[in-house]
């Protein structure tokens, strides 16, 4: 009975301290509420540095305001703040006790801010812990190092790396990028002169993806190099089976080929006839249009022109025929001509060339990777009236 006291102070002083906590937190959230809107004001009206000062001072990282702060680094990298985004990311890594799924998600944040910022030592550095952990983190954080291996061109890494990814639903993307890291090898090797090392690149190329037509113009270039001109004609033709798309990329190799081989350009022409059944190609017509005025003439070849150009119609064939009169033609007709021709020339002078069949980005120059949604092997000439 004496310590029934002792009991009713320990009751009370449990009550007070509840009471204390409770009145602080409500006021920290009352402080905080208005700082979260006057950042919120300041990004809405683009001062991106005031608000991040003011999450960063005001607003403490903890469970119920990370999503806020993750959204913020989020929309931070999107617009390309890119080094503000890597402070809101670090600052949640300095200041928070959060679970520890919940820090692997924002290194894996912040590491994607250092990659796109171009810091690839520390993003590499930070994701390589990260492929020791399990599950999703390890898989996007391989996904990371390879793009960061691609950048760097360290293409024996980048094929090691995806290997490791070529797996389940994902396995045919990552074979066709593995066989284009190895005809990068390959086309190294062969500016430095090592053959048989760039040949068993091209190998392991074709074994990651047999139906990849860059590892057939690769072969190709090898085998016209080491004066085995048949070999080349054989391995450029593969194209047309593989992707037929590509057949205009092959051309002057295999004109070169058929050139330095003891074959008749008879088998060039006829199977330059049997691509345009598959996929028609100016590129493909003006190369036979070479053969045919060597053999026939001037007018054969107009004539030629004219009868592919009334099927598919295209400027580059348009200024190819006013060529081959202007060749024949003087005075003010001749003239007429040129200035036809110049024009025919300026709708064609900013266009582009190639197309990504995934993203739409387009350019003047072939590219086996695209540069804005990364895929290997989607870029590809665009056909029609300003092109092929």
């Amino acid at each position: 009975m004496e310590t029934w006291p002792l009991y009713i102070l320990i009751v009370a002083a449990i009550g007070i301290g509840w009471w204390i906590g409770r009145r602080e937190r409500v006021k920290s959230a009352d402080t905080a509420v208005p700082n979260y809107y006057q950042g919120l004001n300041y990004l809405l009206n683009e001062e991106p540095d005031r608000a991040v000062t003011t999450f960063i001072q005001d607003l403490e990282v903890n469970k119920d305001t990370l999503e806020t702060h993750l959204a913020l680094g989020g929309l931070l990298r999107r617009r390309g703040e890119l080094e503000k985004a890597v402070v809101v990311h670090e600052n949640i890594l300095l200041n928070a006790r959060l679970d520890r799924d919940v820090m692997l998600n924002v290194q894996l944040e912040l590491a994607q801010d250092y990659l796109l910022a171009g810091l690839l030592d520390r993003a590499e550095d930070l994701l390589l812990k990260l492929t020791q952990e399990e599950g999703h983190i390890r898989s996007e954080s391989m996904k990371l190092m390879l793009e960061i291996y691609e950048r760097e061109k360290e293409w024996h890494r980048a094929v090691e790396m995806g290997e490791l990814l070529a797996v389940g639903e994902d396995s045919e993307k990552y074979e066709r990028a593995i066989s284009h890291y190895y005809c990068e090898i390959a086309e190294d090797l062969l500016k430095l002169g090592p053959r048989d090392e760039a040949r068993q690149a091209i190998s392991d190329a074709i074994g990651h993806d047999a139906n990849n037509a860059r590892v057939s113009l690769v072969l190709g270039r090898l085998e016209l190099a080491e004066n085995r001109p048949a070999d080349a004609i054989r391995a450029l033709k593969r194209i047309k089976d593989q992707d037929p798309v590509y057949v205009a990329e092959s051309l002057d190799l295999l004109k070169a080929a058929y050139e330095h081989n003891t074959e008749s350009l008879q088998d060039f022409r006829q199977y330059l006839f049997e691509c345009l059944e598959t996929t028609p190609s100016i590129s493909i017509v003006l190369t036979l249009a070479m053969q045919i005025r060597d053999e026939q003439g001037d007018e054969a070849v107009a004539k030629f022109i004219s009868n592919y150009l009334k099927r598919n119609p295209t400027i580059r064939g348009l200024t190819q025929l006013i060529d081959l009169h202007m060749d024949n033609t003087d005075g003010i007709a001749r003239q007429n001509l040129a200035v036809l021709r110049s024009f025919a020339e300026a709708l064609v002078a900013d266009k582009p060339a190639y197309r990504c069949k995934g993203c739409g980005f387009d350019g003047k120059k072939m590219r086996w990777r695209c540069p804005s949604c990364k895929k290997w092997g989607s870029i590809e000439p665009i056909f029609g009236l300003e092109g092929e």
